[in-house]
């Protein structure tokens, strides 16, 4: 009787989140989501990045700039990732720590949903804040029934708070291979520039993912 071959090496999920994350960084940069792109330093940790969310039109956001600290866990995508603004912002979805709390970040998580679709719905809801979820309650209750004023301090905030320019970490142009990933991957291969400049606005609530 033969000896039974030994199952195939499997890859650690580590291994598997690290592919993934590389691939979705590299894309970032190829096609970033509205009114977001890279950090101001390069990517030494794939499990640790930062990124800018530039305030959207037509929110009281608009003109800031927003430094964003992205955690991914090593079991990414089974696990959501964890986003926290390193600027104050007077929002009903973020907490005083700067932490943004909305379900895709929890309950409603799905592996199918990538840091890129998860910044678009953060855009989206800094334009149309969540109010059955909030954790900050005044802001919520502001929001809810004096329009008007929780703008003003939204606004007031993001002067204060928010109004350094912070500048993308440009790296080396993109070479063949890595826009033919992304032309298979389905991405706009095309470059934007560094800088505070807006990014088309696009308000997509993907919170039922």
């Amino acid at each position: 009787m033969s000896a039974r071959a030994p199952p195939p090496p499997t890859m650690p999920e580590s291994d598997w989140a690290v592919r993934r994350i590389r691939k979705e960084l590299k894309l970032l940069w190829l096609d970033p989501p509205a009114f977001c792109r890279p950090g101001p330093a390069p990517v030494t940790d794939p499990f640790h990045w930062e990124v800018v969310i530039d305030g959207p039109d037509g929110s009281p956001y608009s003109g800031g700039t927003f430094p964003v600290d992205v955690a991914i866990p090593k079991k990414y995508p089974m696990k959501p990732i964890k986003l926290t603004f390193k600027t104050k912002v007077y929002h009903p979805n973020i907490g005083p720590e700067g932490r943004m709390a909305v379900d895709i970040f929890g309950e409603w998580w799905s592996p199918a949903i990538t840091i890129s679709t998860a910044l678009l719905s953060v855009v989206s809801v800094l334009y149309d804040p969540v109010l059955d979820l909030p954790v900050r309650r005044d802001a919520a209750l502001q929001y809810r029934h004096e329009r008007g004023l929780f703008e003003q301090k939204a606004r007031r905030w993001t002067r204060r708070y928010a109004s350094a320019p912070v500048a993308s970490f440009c790296p080396a142009a993109p070479g063949k291979e890595l826009l033919e990933e992304a032309a298979t991957s389905g991405a706009v291969a095309r470059r934007r520039s560094c800088g505070a400049g807006k990014w088309r606005f696009f308000a997509a609530r993907l919170l039922a993912i």
